[in-house]
């Protein structure tokens, strides 16, 4: 299988978030994970897991990561093919009992300290690096078992 090439902007840090959750067990094993490339570089990776959660809790939990230690002022594209990340982070407005609201508020708190952030929805199958921040997502989640 050929592998394909996101263009990519120059100084532009591009994000690309995972998550993995174990709805079968009563424990609930969330995990999330990023993976960060500038200039077709990977600059770095990180991988969390937490107890009695879901994988969207976890994917925001990594992306307020990921804008709080980026550099302020970047320009940021989160990468994903999770259609709820999109959908919170672009509301104008998100009703006081909504899921994960705290998360939210943080990852919309952190955007303030940037150039500019989107996010932009992409084939799973399509690129690598979606396959691997599950991998690693998963990964953290069975260690914390």
């Amino acid at each position: 299988m050929k592998e394909i090439k996101m263009r990519m902007e120059p100084n532009t840090y591009y994000v690309w978030v995972g998550g993995s959750c174990d709805y079968a067990r009563k424990e609930r094993f969330g995990g999330g994970a990023y993976i960060i490339e500038q200039n077709n570089v990977e600059e770095c990776s990180y991988a969390t897991s937490a107890q009695n959660t879901t994988e969207f809790r976890m994917m925001l939990t990594v992306m307020a990561h990921a804008l709080q230690n980026l550099p302020n002022e970047s320009t940021v594209v989160f990468v994903t093919n999770v259609s709820y990340i999109k959908q919170a982070l672009e509301a104008t407005t998100t009703p006081p009992d909504a899921a994960n609201i705290d998360l939210i508020q943080n990852c919309k708190d952190s955007i303030q300290e940037h150039k500019s952030v989107t996010v932009k929805l992409v084939n799973y199958h399509k690129y690598p690096q979606l396959p691997k921040t599950h991998e690693m997502a998963h990964k953290a989640m069975c260690q914390l078992r």
